[in-house]
């Protein structure tokens, strides 16, 4: 180790995540910025958050709760046709399909989309936890490199623009696997 104190802000973790970016301008860049910082991921799919309406202090009929429970399900199904079919509807993004490297601060893939330091990308990523937040957000291509995968090249994209709450979502996942990460090494040395 060289005596340079450690410049990382977060922890990061290597994980198969869904994501898939899109190259994009500077003017592009602009348009998007305000859009993705201040409007963040809504999740409305956990249970403790779905309010049945009561009427005059009396549940409404079991119909009632059942159909918000079909609209959460019926959404989840949506989420999951549009991950699986997106690659070959949507040519305008890129689905990442290999083990990612992540923390609050940027992202790390490999694929064999060309990029090229100082490029602008609209990175989307769902999160893949319970209720699968989709985050979106801007980032900058901060390093480039060819792999050893024929025709493969390693990224390492730094977020630019990203909701703050967005970003704690992606915190807190980091923080959930590292503890799994540290129980299944505790695990095994036992």
């Amino acid at each position: 180790m060289s005596g340079e104190p450690e410049r990382r802000e977060f922890f990061r973790v290597t994980d198969r995540i869904p994501l898939e970016f899109r190259p994009i301008s500077r003017d592009e860049f602009l348009k998007l910025q305000d859009v993705i910082r201040y409007s963040s991921t809504q999740v409305v799919d956990r249970l403790h958050e779905i309010h049945f309406l009561e009427g005059q202090g009396e549940l409404k009929e079991t119909t009632d709760q059942l159909h918000e429970y079909m609209r959460m399900i019926n959404r989840k199904l949506d989420l999951i046709l549009e991950i699986l079919g997106r690659s070959s509807t949507d040519d305008s993004y890129i689905a990442v399909k290999t083990d990612v490297n992540i923390s609050g601060a940027g992202v790390q893939f490999a694929c064999e989309a060309p990029l090229k330091e100082g490029d602008l990308v609209e990175l989307k990523i769902i999160v893949p936890v319970f209720p699968y937040p989709r985050i979106t957000c801007l980032c900058e291509v901060v390093r480039a490199d060819r792999t050893d995968n024929a025709g493969f090249f390693r990224y390492a994209l730094k977020f630019m623009v990203i909701n703050e709450k967005d970003q704690d979502v992606l915190v807190n996942y980091i923080f959930l696997k590292e503890r799994q990460y540290l129980r299944q090494k505790r695990e095994t040395e036992s």
